[in-house]
């Protein structure tokens, strides 16, 4: 049986029947009519012209092939006799009325002549001249059947008359005068196919791409690589349908079993740019998932070099499951430049990688790579890194990047050094400022006095952006401890308010410190205060805190009786007080502060304890005795001024009065040692005996008896703390309270 590439179905010469039947081809791949797929391609200018006269080619070979090497007639080739295979070749069929040549009785030609239509029939057919077609040559009816072909393809539509052949306006010029040839009137002098097959222009660049693609098996090394290297310029000029669809198949082919050199990849991806989404991943992808495979070094590197022209088009399941895997090979190759490249290659691929391969896998490989030996593989390890963090994820960011940053800051050399310090500042969302001034900046300050001006220039420029990012951090933190100290500020002026207290606190405060810290502590000192006199009491009657303006009015606060009054005034000591029980007073005597500060009121001091403290003294007795007289005038012409401001809530019992009352005064002789302790150095024991002591104590607790009376009443705590008996530094210097000997029954 003879077979030829450009014929769909044939007829054995050598094995009739007895019958003359034909045996015709079974066709087993798709194809379509030719009239529909030119109009599908609608191809226009060069490029029909081109794809036109690679079908062309195809036909007159196929009838050459026919007519001269098998001596048979096809008998009506048009174009309804041509098909179009997926890989857009044309193949000729209808071989109903396929004769041989000599015409023997009953051939089919003659039998059915009538299933030719009219336009295509030359003149010795239509007239049944049988004689004439066997004197004839072989190829005179085929070759007026090729020229009707050639008008029906150059025009896209079937012939409806014989005058139809006069329209060539839409035929190329190059192809004219072979037209004319073929439909020559006289059957001997009609053109032969095999020579319109050597035309000019039916041989054009696609046919000889073609041409070599289909018989690369047969070509030495030094033609394929020649061939390649001109390949890419020619893709162009060829039709985007006719490279996708016969191209790259033969291309893919010819890598993947090895007939073509790793050159062709580049080739390769020309083609796959005209494919989009699933075209591509059909027909490239697979393909480059078994190139990737291979473990031909020169094909790795023309993967790798090429893989900006294929990476847009794969998806995250194309890379993970079929180029990743043998893609990170790379990463460990022998070979310096292949693991460059495979470096610079994650930079197309990371976008469509999924976070978990990028952090559990790529991360790894690049830890490894930043200490690689090559310099330039350590510096372009920074700089994927830099570029590739938006898709790593801000965890991973704030974990991974200012280690490695600042590692690439201590290397030797300086373009990795710089890649650093510009990958630092790309990223610098990811710092905290925390991490800018106890790690980042510590770490580059010594790249200021790099000997490489590149390298001081970087390091400055990222020194001026984390020191705005600091000063922006400062204002956000001075602004939140402002909106704090105004809420707690607010928070403590309404407590004082319901209180009857006014603003004291924060009016003589003279720093930032005072104005903050003292505001909270004021608006607790303030709950506290309200809670022990309401719950404790006074001398006076119990005043609810809603009533605490009402203070001010003098009339409104209860005298007390004679009975208690006159007592109390005479055993207060004569000392001046500084003494309110309004908000206004206040600010005369007491400063709002805790008890600790140097200009804090003082508590009066009574004449026991100056008493005690002269009898310790190395001064005469004269002069111990002098101080409670003087003592005694300022508390009376002071208990005379807080008796005239009204002010009852805080008035209380004397507290030498009340000690006097419960039986008790500063304690034994112990007690008083303690204290002298505290103001200054004890004297030697012979200069102050105890027995003295104790015998002083017992005559003060005798005197207070006598003069006071047994009747008078222990004052709460409250009272003896808060009560207006606060005076100012007295005369001495003392600065005790009249209160540290006593027990404390609450606990403070």
């Amino acid at each position: 049986m003879l077979r030829h590439p450009n014929l769909l179905a044939y007829k054995d010469s050598t094995e009739t029947t007895e019958k003359g039947a034909t045996v015709i081809m079974l066709v087993t791949e798709p194809v379509k009519p030719l009239k529909e797929v030119l109009k599908e391609l609608d191809l226009q200018g060069q490029h029909r012209d081109e794809y036109y006269s690679m079908g062309m080619l195809h036909m007159a070979n196929a009838v050459s092939f026919l007519n001269n090497d098998c001596k048979l007639i096809h008998g009506n080739i048009c174009m309804a006799a041509v098909v179009v295979t997926a890989s857009l070749d044309w193949k000729l069929s209808g071989f109903d009325l396929l004769s041989e040549h000599a015409l023997p009785p009953d051939h089919a030609l003659q039998n059915a002549s009538w299933m030719v239509g009219n336009q295509y029939k030359p003149a010795e057919l239509a007239k049944s001249e049988w004689s004439v077609i066997q004197q004839g040559p072989p190829w005179a009816v085929d070759a007026w059947g090729l020229g009707c072909l050639t008008q029906e393809v150059f025009n896209v539509s079937e012939m409806q008359s014989v005058e139809d052949l006069r329209h060539t306006d839409l035929m190329p010029q190059a192809l004219l005068q072979d037209y004319q040839k073929l439909l020559s009137s006289a059957p001997a002098r009609r053109l032969n196919p095999a020579k319109v097959a050597q035309s000019r222009f039916l041989n054009n660049r696609l046919v000889e791409v073609v041409a070599f693609m289909e018989n690369i098996a047969v070509k030495d090394s030094i033609e394929k690589e020649s061939f390649f290297r001109r390949l890419p310029s020619i893709l162009p000029s060829i039709p985007a349908p006719v490279a996708v669809r016969k191209l790259l198949p033969l291309l893919s082919s010819a890598l993947e079993f090895g007939g073509a050199p790793p050159l062709a990849v580049s080739s390769l991806m020309v083609i796959g740019g005209h494919l989009e989404g699933d075209e591509f991943n059909k027909r490239v992808v697979p393909c480059l998932s078994k190139l990737f495979a291979s473990t031909d070094r020169a094909l790795r590197r023309s993967l790798l070099e090429t893989i900006d022209q294929y990476a847009v088009h794969l998806t995250t399941n194309v890379i993970e499951d079929q180029i990743y895997p043998q893609l990170q090979t790379g990463f460990t190759d022998g070979h310096a430049y292949i693991r460059e490249l495979t470096l610079k290659s994650m930079l197309s691929l990371a976008p469509k990688m999924s976070n978990k391969t990028l952090v559990t896998s790529v991360l790894k490989h690049l830890s490894k790579l930043q200490v690689d030996e090559e310099p330039s593989i350590r510096a372009n390890t920074t700089v994927l890194l830099g570029n590739m963090a938006s898709y790593l994820g801000d965890a991973t960011c704030r974990r991974v990047l200012l280690n490695a940053f600042t590692r690439a800051l201590k290397d030797a050399f300086p373009p990795a050094r710089i890649a650093g310090l510009r990958a630092l500042v790309a990223t610098k969302q990811y710092y905290s400022a925390e991490d800018v001034a106890v790690r980042l900046l510590p770490a580059v300050c010594p790249l200021c006095m790099d000997p490489v001006p590149e390298v001081r220039g970087a390091s400055l420029t990222l020194i001026e952006t984390f020191l705005k990012v600091l000063q922006d951090e400062e204002q956000v933190r001075r602004s939140r401890e402002a909106a704090a100290a105004e809420a707690s500020s607010g928070a403590g002026a309404m407590a004082g308010a319901s209180t009857g207290a006014s603003g004291a606190s924060g009016a003589s405060a003279s720093s930032y410190f005072s104005n903050q810290a003292l505001g909270a502590t004021s608006s607790m000192l303030t709950w506290a205060v309200s809670g022990l006199m309401n719950t404790v009491g006074g001398v006076g009657p119990t005043v609810p805190a809603q009533a605490a303006p009402a203070a001010s009015a003098p009339a409104a606060a209860p005298a007390p009786s004679p009975a208690r009054a006159a007592p109390a005034a005479a055993s207060r000591p004569a000392a001046p007080l500084a003494t309110t029980t309004s908000g206004a007073g206040k600010s005369d005597g007491w400063g709002g502060g805790d008890g600790w500060e140097d200009d804090d009121e003082k508590f009066e001091e009574d004449a026991e304890e100056l008493a005690a403290r002269a009898k310790f003294a190395s001064k005469p007795a004269p002069a111990a005795a002098s101080r409670p007289a003087a003592t005694a005038a300022r508390t009376a012409s002071g208990a005379a001024g807080s008796t005239s401001g009204g002010g009852s809530r805080f008035a209380a019992e004397d507290p030498a009065e009340a000690l006097a009352s419960a039986g008790g005064g500063w304690g034994d002789g112990d007690e008083a040692d303690a204290w002298e302790d505290m103001d200054k150095p004890k004297p030697a024991p012979a200069a102050a005996p105890r027995p003295a002591g104790a015998a002083a104590a017992a005559a003060r607790r005798a005197a207070r008896a006598a003069g006071e009376g047994v009747g008078a009443a222990k004052p709460k705590l409250g009272a003896m703390k808060l009560g207006a008996t606060k005076v100012g530094t007295g005369a001495a210097g003392g600065s005790k309270g009249s209160l540290g000997g006593s027990e404390d029954p609450d606990g403070w």
